[in-house]
């Protein structure tokens, strides 16, 4: 009837155009809430009232593959623009998601690297939140001291008037028999246990065959270890205390037994993995580390989940 649908007109309205609340709309109109609420409902229904979504920059069902496909707790995936900006861009949403989705009185065990550091960036100075920020590896080498995962504690802490701790170790030692030294140290021993007990972890991933960069740059590498990077395929750099093969299998374990940090297993029992990638040069990394359970919210690039959800 006619009557009728000037009501859910008007009641629509009120509610979308006007911004009433539908207890203000019954008392304006005279009628329960109720009846408001269910004209609501009748209205969409009957294509009266039509919802529509901009989607633009967001990528919802590509979001919700890869969380099935690969078991995680959420993905972040953001435009995919040039690569100069694109470290930036998931950069950016990973300071989003640790400004918003962490919860106060945590600990978060962090990574390093470059990716990692333009996280840090973009955290917005915040009030205390009471969070502890702990590195996962020792100093990464021996120049470029904003990369270290303990500086970038240090600087996470800062942004977010919390509390960091310092693995003062480097990343790597020549020898296992200067490892388990150094760990005999009570400090250090306090240090990785707190990272092993922590809420959540942050860090990026390395793919030595495509990009040895960073780890060429660290200091800590022989030519041999790198002949051994690439002779047993290592794909997958994570946070340099575990690397993998394409089938996600654990390889270069000569290497990582004379690395300073948390154990492997570790590192995949703190509850949330956040893990920041992106480009082209990272994704069997990331495909890699997503077999092996070891991510739980992937802050990524369009194009780089769109190859994730395909294979």
């Amino acid at each position: 009837m006619a009557a009728d649908r000037r009501l859910l007109v008007q009641i629509s309205r009120l509610y979308y155009e006007e911004n009433m609340t539908q207890q203000q709309i019954a008392n304006k109109l005279n009628v329960s809430r109720m009846s408001v609420s269910r004209s609501i409902q009748k209205s969409k229904d009957e294509n009266i009232v039509k919802i529509s979504i901009d989607y633009r920059g967001t990528y919802p069902d590509l979001e919700e593959r890869l969380v099935r496909k690969y078991g995680l707790k959420e993905a972040v995936i953001v435009e995919s623009v040039n690569d100069k900006s694109l470290k930036e861009q998931v950069a950016r949403a990973a300071a989003y998601y640790v400004e918003n989705c962490i919860r106060p009185d945590s600990t978060i065990a962090v990574g390093w690297g470059t990716t990692i550091r333009k996280v840090a960036d973009f955290v917005s100075e915040t009030s205390k939140r009471n969070l502890l920020f702990t590195p996962i590896i020792g100093g990464h080498g021996k120049s470029e001291l904003e990369i270290h995962a303990t500086s970038l504690a240090f600087y996470l802490a800062k942004k977010t008037n919390s509390t960091p701790l310092y693995l003062l170790a480097p990343a790597f030692v020549n020898s296992v028999a200067e490892k388990e030294l150094l760990l005999k140290d009570s400090y250090i021993q306090a240090v990785l246990r707190q990272t092993s007990e922590a809420n959540y972890a942050l860090f990026s991933l390395g793919c030595p065959l495509t990009d040895t960069t960073g780890i060429q740059n660290s200091g800590y590498f022989s030519a041999s270890d790198l002949e051994q990077l690439h002779m047993e395929q290592a794909v997958c750099d994570l946070v340099s205390i575990l690397f993998l093969n394409r089938s996600g299998k654990q390889c270069c374990k000569s290497i990582t037994d004379r690395s300073i940090g948390i154990l492997p297993e570790a590192l995949k029992k703190i509850p949330v993995k956040i893990c920041v990638v992106a480009g082209e040069g990272k994704r069997e990394a990331v495909k890699a580390a997503m077999m092996e359970n070891y991510v739980d919210v992937l802050v990524t690039d369009h194009e780089t989940g769109t190859f994730l959800s395909k294979q």
